[in-house]
């Protein structure tokens, strides 16, 4: 189902002559042309002299994922001598993913075209499907949901929108409060680990990149996507999306609205029934994009209220949260001959307030979190490979009731109660927080024929944690035909959040002394896509094969531990002595023609080690195993199906809704898709949890059971 990158070995022109492919000279920028082997590229440069231009050109309308299955060239290669590959510097690569600059470790992607024979509706819909990736819910149609990888937690994984980070550093459970409808994303690409380049990754990091209008004959190019979704449990979701291109400027403008009521449970008890009815969600989203030359900026908000029945807790059905989030950005890539300036900036808002019972002034929490940043990276191609370096500085600022250091002038903390619901004149009557950061990096990769390596250092200095030093070292080596094995070692960190250090409220307390959470990352992995051919030398389809096996070590882990002698509140912030993971993600596709789509099964393994000093720790609580099966299918000409069958096997107990402890069990989990396309309409019938299984994905927090759909789409 998915598709996996491979690095590629770059080939560098450094002088020229009077020949046709003498026009790179002018170009000053890494050109895609899809895969293209070094030692494919010296053989034809041997034996074509001025075609090479030519082939090169003509690749650069190559579709990546076609291009990219390891089987062009040819075995008898040439090589040419140093003197021959002195040429003028420009750099010819192969497309590579955006989270990282080189990818030695495993790298997997969704395009638009598998996001839509999925039944989903939100970002996190999505990410349930793909490989190593564990979503938990509070709702349906993204009311709340978390992302982890890896035995991590929430707040251990990156999320990009097109590079720029739109983390939380007040909670990670707002991670995905990202303001972008699924009909305007091109494709999501999914890093597992971490790297000297991604500071917040500390067990991986989602990059959502965004539509590229395609230009062609016509002076613009526009596309406009109008699509209405309805189904079950009050469900209606409208969408507009439009790309449009005319000459260097492109424009990306979306917007939706999702709303659902709540759902009810299969076999309810009085107490899920009640918390299953408080499960409604109201959503609207509004995201902008211009690009032009090297200049990206975008801006994006998202409006949000949501039912969350017995999200936090067994006290309340009717507990409820208002989110407001906005942001926006703006980066600016230069180059001039062999270096490259890239530059961005971005700012961030979130809005929340949260209700023990839904409606009432008392029993809430009230938090306004603001992100700052700047960021300024140079790149230098040499013969050897590219030396790198970077600076991000962050300043984050925030005004809650509950969480911070500052008191408000009078010294007294107000009463909610006094407030109407929606005056956030609350927030500056309370408590504040602010930190600053810089990080900075430093890396040189290395390229000598089919193998390809990297050592970097970077840094981090906190206004309130000091300065922490780190580091890594990557190595790939790509065979002719066979694939690319690579190796890694990174160290990761993570800041603890403003709710791990001060919240104050419930049954939890933060903690004011916790230090940051350290990791070394060791991972090993296989990956390669192969192009089959019968006995009649007729095209089989393609396989793609991607293998991970790694080791983390983590050192004063954040958690919530279970603290009897605390009666009021039990549940306190600590750092765990050893929290190590373990695991494997495995991943086989197999792609024919338009009747055979795609048939992938991925299967990710975890383990903890856990060497914990405290007791009721949240790490007992983790996905350990997850298989998922999928099948995409033609059925007749514009009709199709996909199907998807999920295992997914989490360690560790809740309690249900009436206090007993249980052990979460196993679940199966079908999904389906019936479709019928062509080149403007597109119709959908969708249904999630086909069999009607009940399960929870958080201690007592029963999840949707089958839930059909209906989705009209139209592209002009």
């Amino acid at each position: 189902m998915f598709k996996f990158y491979s690095f590629k070995t770059g080939i560098r022109f450094r002088r020229f002559c009077h020949r046709a492919y003498a026009a790179f000279c002018s170009l000053h920028r890494e050109v895609t042309i899809g895969r293209v082997a070094a030692y494919m590229t010296d053989l034809e440069m041997l034996k074509h002299g001025k075609s090479i231009a030519v082939a090169a050109l003509c690749g650069l309308f190559c579709v990546p994922a076609a291009a990219d299955d390891g089987s062009s060239g040819t075995s008898d290669s040439v090589r040419l001598t140093d003197q021959q590959l002195s040429l003028q510097e420009v750099l010819v690569v192969s497309q590579k993913a955006e989270v990282h600059s080189e990818a030695y470790r495993l790298i997997t992607q969704v395009s638009r075209a598998e996001i839509e024979a999925l039944p989903i509706q939100t970002v996190a819909d999505i990410l349930q499907y793909l490989p190593g990736i564990d979503v938990r819910s509070r709702g349906a149609s993204g009311a709340q949901a978390d992302v982890s990888m890896r035995g991590g937690t929430f707040d251990q994984v990156l999320i990009l929108l097109n590079g720029v980070s739109l983390n939380d550093f007040h909670t990670g459970h707002y991670a995905l409060n990202i303001p972008i409808t699924p009909s305007m994303i091109e494709r999501i690409e999914v890093l597992q680990g971490t790297s000297a380049h991604l500071q917040g990754a500390f067990s991986g990091a989602i990059n959502i990149i965004t539509k590229h209008a395609e230009k062609g004959k016509e002076p613009m190019a526009k596309e406009v996507t109008l699509k209405l979704t309805a189904g079950m449990n009050g469900l209606v979701n409208p969408e507009v999306a439009a790309s449009i291109a005319k000459e260097d400027v492109q424009v990306n403008v979306s917007a939706d609205y999702n709303r659902a009521e709540g759902y009810y449970a299969p076999r309810p008890s009085e107490k899920e029934s009640a918390a299953c009815r408080n499960s409604d969600v109201q959503q609207a989203n509004i995201y902008v994009q211009t690009r032009w030359h090297g200049l990206d900026v975008q801006a994006g908000a998202q409006w949000k209220d949501a039912g969350l029945g017995m999200g936090y807790g067994f006290g309340s059905q009717d507990q409820f949260d208002a989110t407001r989030s906005a942001f926006a950005s703006a980066g600016y890539v230069h180059r001039i001959g062999a270096w490259k300036i890239d530059a961005q900036a971005v700012y961030r808002a979130n809005y929340d307030r949260y209700e023990w019972h839904r409606g009432q002034r008392l029993y809430g929490n009230f938090h306004f979190a603001q992100t700052a940043s700047a960021a300024v990276a140079a790149h230098y191609a040499t013969r050897i490979g590219t030396t790198s370096v970077g600076v991000n500085v962050r300043n984050e600022n925030i005004h809650s009731t509950n969480l911070g250091d500052t008191i408000n002038p009078e010294g007294q903390v107000p009463n909610v109660a006094d407030f109407p619901l929606s005056d956030v004149r609350v927030l500056d009557l309370v408590k504040g927080g602010n930190r600053f950061h810089t990080n900075y990096y430093a890396e040189q990769t290395f390229y000598y024929a089919s193998l390809s390596a990297s050592i970097g250092i970077n840094g981090t200095y906190n206004t309130q944690f000091g300065h922490h030093l780190g580091g890594g070292a990557n190595i790939g080596y790509t065979f002719d035909k066979a694939g690319t094995l690579y190796a890694n070692a990174n160290r990761s960190l993570r800041m603890p959040t403003f709710t791990d250090l001060y919240y104050n409220a419930g049954n939890q307390l933060g903690n004011r002394n916790l230090k940051p959470e350290e990791a070394w990352l060791l991972s090993l992995g296989y990956k390669s896509n192969f192009r089959l051919r019968s006995a009649d030398a007729a095209p089989a389809g393609t396989l793609s094969v991607a293998a991970d096996w790694y080791y983390r070590w983590g050192k004063n882990i954040i958690d919530w531990v279970y603290v009897a002698e605390d009666t009021k509140r039990p549940y306190h912030a600590a750092n765990q002595q050893h929290v190590n993971a373990t695991g494997v993600e495995m991943s086989v596709a197999y792609r024919l023609n338009e009747w055979l789509r795609c048939v992938s099964v991925d299967y990710a393994y975890t383990y903890l080690d856990l060497d914990l000093k405290e007791s009721g720790s949240r790490y007992l609580d983790y996905l350990s195993h997850k298989l998922a099966i999928h099948v995409e299918h033609g059925i007749y000409k514009g009709l199709g199906a996909s199907w998807t069958v999920r295992f997914q096997k989490r360690d560790g107990q809740y309690n249900n809704a009436d206090g007993i402890v249980e052990n979460y069990t196993p679940i199966w989990l079908l999904d389906g898709s019936i479709y019928w396309q062509n080149e403007f309409i597109r119709v959908s019938v969708d249904c999630i949890n086909m069999t009607n299984t009940r399960y929870y994905d958080y201690g007592g927090i029963l999840q949707p059971g089958a839930w059909a759909k209906v989705s009209i789409q139209a592209t002009l």
